[in-house]
Formats: C-alpha cells, structure tokens, sequence
C-alpha cells in the first residue's frame, strides 16, 4: 500500500545553499542592513522580509571545501571555471529553510535569495534536487516569463539501470515521475519535463490507469501514483508527495 501524503498534508522544507564571502551572521546583518534599508532583516537564525510579512529559517556553518565541487555537479555543465574561482573565495555557507510550497509561496523564497546575492551570495543550489547555479546565471533568469526554465532550475532529471526520473518536484508541492529505461533515454527526458511540466502549470489531478502523451501523435503513458521508491531514504530528495511512474501503454496497430 502506498502512503505518500496528499497535496498539502504536510509542510516540505526547501533547502537552499548559498555561499557566503562573508564571515558569519555578524556581517551579514550588517551588509543586509546595508543593501535593503530595513525591508530585510537577520535576526535569532530568521531571515525576514518586513513588507509584504514572510520568513525563512537561515542557519550559516563554516567554510566548505567541497562547495565548488559541489556545485559543479549540480550546475550540469554550466558552473565555469570564472564561477569556481568566485566560489573558492566563500567564507560562511548559508543554508535557507523554506517550509512552504506552491508557486506564489517558492517566488517569496526567491525574494530572499535574490536580496543574500545582493549581499554577496556566490551561487544558488537547491539540496532537495542538487540543481546549482552561480550568482550571474541565476540572476539572468526571468521565471516569470518562462515557466519551463523555472522547472528546469529546481528539478534534476537522472538515470538508473531500471528507471529515467526526476528529482525535486516537492519544491512545488508536487509528486515527481519516472519511467522505465525502456523507452529512449532523450524521449524520455523529454517526457519526463513535459510531464512536469504540465503538473506545474495545470495542477491536474491524475487518476491511476490515467494516460498523457506530448502530442496527439506521440506514444500514450499509463500513469500510477506510488511511493517514491527510487528516493526513499535519502535526506532531502525524498518526495513525500510520492512519484508518478509512466509505464508505456502497448500500440495496437
């Protein structure tokens, strides 16, 4: 029996890490002070917008010599060698702990990790899906205008001998999907984005034995709601929103 929580049962935490050219908590009050006026405060572990009201938890720790490898795993091919030098310069580390989810709700978590880049933030990498960018490419993104690449920053999409799947659709309150390694490795990245992407947007309420397709013309998928079999176990990747499998429905031609 499959016990994954339903669509808001419960309260996901978004972990965002951020390295720091600065030395701690101090400083960084100071310079947050210094960039936003009083419209961003630091206080007792809280970063705090005034107006409109929310609040993340900001938990800082020490240097980490593993963050540029780090990052350069999470970022695909996209973290240079530019960004690694700027990275290599962190003092401090600090981690956002998001505890909502939901579209309006993950735009607010932006807003706080656009005013930490403003204080010098050096990247940006979500521990939930192990997506990474740097500071510059982050804040060439413009999510409001497309929906696809605000997907494509938060969820990793990865193989194993069994199965394609994401990972990292309980940033926005979601299931993530798989699907067998049976179907071609590019349809099925192409599959598995269009499937989420599909859910970001439309929030459709699949049933079992459900199908969808890319394309009128494009292979059906049968879809199952189960547990995340694939992430169970592995702090922060694991979805509590369960995952869809697509299992490919035979043609009958």
């Amino acid at each position: 029996m499959d016990h994954f929580n339903q669509r808001g049962a419960m309260p996901v935490e978004t972990i965002v890490c951020i390295p720091m050219p600065l030395k701690g908590p101090g400083e960084f009050r100071r310079k947050l002070v210094e960039v936003s006026g009083l419209k961003y405060l630091y206080a007792a572990d809280m970063l705090m917008s005034a107006e409109p009201s929310f609040s993340s938890r900001g938990e800082f720790y020490e240097r980490d010599e593993q963050i540029s490898l780090a990052f350069q795993l999470g970022g695909q091919g996209t973290i240079t060698g530019e960004d690694v030098a700027e990275l290599d310069t962190h003092q401090s580390v600090l981690y956002l702990i998001w505890s909502q989810t939901g579209l309006d709700e993950l735009y607010r978590l932006h807003a706080l990790i656009n005013v930490c880049l403003d204080c010098g933030g050096l990247g940006v990498k979500f521990e939930n899906s192990g997506v990474a960018h740097s500071a510059r490419e982050w804040r060439a993104k413009n999510f409001a205008e497309n929906t696809l690449d605000l997907l494509q920053s938060h969820v990793m999409l990865v193989g194993s001998e069994t199965h394609f799947y994401s990972t990292g659709m309980h940033i926005f309150g979601l299931p993530d999907a798989a699907v067998p390694t049976t179907v071609d490795n590019r349809e099925a990245g192409y599959l598995l984005t269009e499937f989420n992407h599909y859910q970001m947007c439309e929030s459709p309420e699949f049933e079992d034995g459900h199908t969808f397709s890319t394309s009128a013309d494009a292979p059906y998928y049968r879809i199952f709601r189960k547990d995340d079999w694939i992430n169970a176990d592995e702090e922060c990747f694991e979805n509590p929103f369960g995952r869809y499998l697509l299992e490919p429905v035979a043609s009958t031609s």
